[in-house]
């Protein structure tokens, strides 16, 4: 994989953090490439 932070979902996918720390109405939220999906 790339140099980065990933997450992975209950299906075992990874989706890489592109973009952290951006402000937006309701607070402080980071940007990732893909859906991850909850169990």
């Amino acid at each position: 994989k790339d140099k980065g932070i990933f997450l992975m979902d209950a299906n075992g996918n990874y989706s890489m953090i592109t973009k952290t720390d951006v402000m937006a109405s309701n607070g402080v939220i980071h940007i990732i490439e893909d859906v991850v999906m909850p169990q």
